[in-house]
């Protein structure tokens, strides 16, 4: 190859090269043009039935804390988005994505009620399926079972149950729910002045006296039998007061 090719080969080598480092600059810029923000798109999970958290509610907290459209977003800016939802208590998880047509996504995950409280207190709030206490809203109140009585323990939004009252109640509603009859059935669990668990069912007017959260499986088994073999001949409302509470017996109370 003589002197002249070889130059030439080069000078078209560096030409690619230049114009290859053009394009991807001209490239960039026209991507970085594309994921600036251009609107936002709010998708709560209402499917599951409930409805705490409003797209109004996250668009405001958003537009208050956050200067985002026309703007790139990096990954940490999505992230502080998410946790920002974070202070509306009724939100269990967010999550945050910008596609490539510039429309921001912001995917909300309600917490799901397992029961309502109404303390001693003059409180009401909901514990989650999880167990973590949250308040009630304006907007929506859920069907689930009430939990009434002597339950001292306040709501601190987004903690724990900790009282041994509402630790019952949320282990005897877990196992209602696997039980569809009886997750059907009772409406209210009560704690009474001798701090034991009345449950007060659906149909009618009896209160069982299901004591503590102890024998579950075994003290729902009588109550099937004694509901299903004994009331439906003698009458749903014949007993005013039915005592599972005692093992192998069912102490009743016209």
């Amino acid at each position: 190859m003589n002197k002249t090719v070889k130059n030439i080969i080069i000078r078209v080598s560096m030409l690619i090269g230049v114009a290859a480092f053009i394009f991807l600059i001209i490239m960039a810029k026209t991507n970085r043009a594309q994921n600036t923000v251009k609107n936002i798109v709010v998708n709560i999970d209402e499917w599951n039935g409930n409805f705490f958290v409003t797209k109004s509610q996250v668009l405001a907290l958003v537009n208050k804390n956050f200067d985002i459209l026309g703007k790139t977003l990096s990954g940490k800016d999505l992230e502080k988005i998410e946790q920002s939802l974070s202070v509306i208590p009724q939100v269990q998880k967010a999550n945050a994505f910008l596609d490539n047509k510039g429309a921001l996504t912001i995917k909300v995950d309600q917490r799901i009620p397992l029961f309502r409280v109404y303390n001693a207190l003059g409180e009401s709030f909901y514990v989650d399926e999880n167990g973590i206490k949250f308040p009630v809203t304006e907007n929506y109140a859920a069907k689930v079972p009430v939990a009434t009585g002597l339950i001292i323990e306040p709501c601190y939004k987004n903690q724990k149950v900790q009282g041994k009252q509402l630790k019952s109640i949320f282990k005897l509603i877990q196992e209602f729910k696997k039980n569809q009859l009886w997750n059907s059935l009772i409406g209210q669990i009560n704690i009474n002045e001798k701090l034991q668990i009345e449950l007060i069912p659906r149909i009618a007017n009896a209160t069982i006296i299901f004591g503590d959260d102890q024998n579950i499986e075994q003290k729902l088994k009588r109550l099937d039998v004694f509901y299903f073999e004994v009331l439906q001949k003698v009458g749903w409302d014949r007993y005013k007061v039915i005592n599972i509470m005692y093992k192998d017996q069912v102490v009743c109370l016209k």
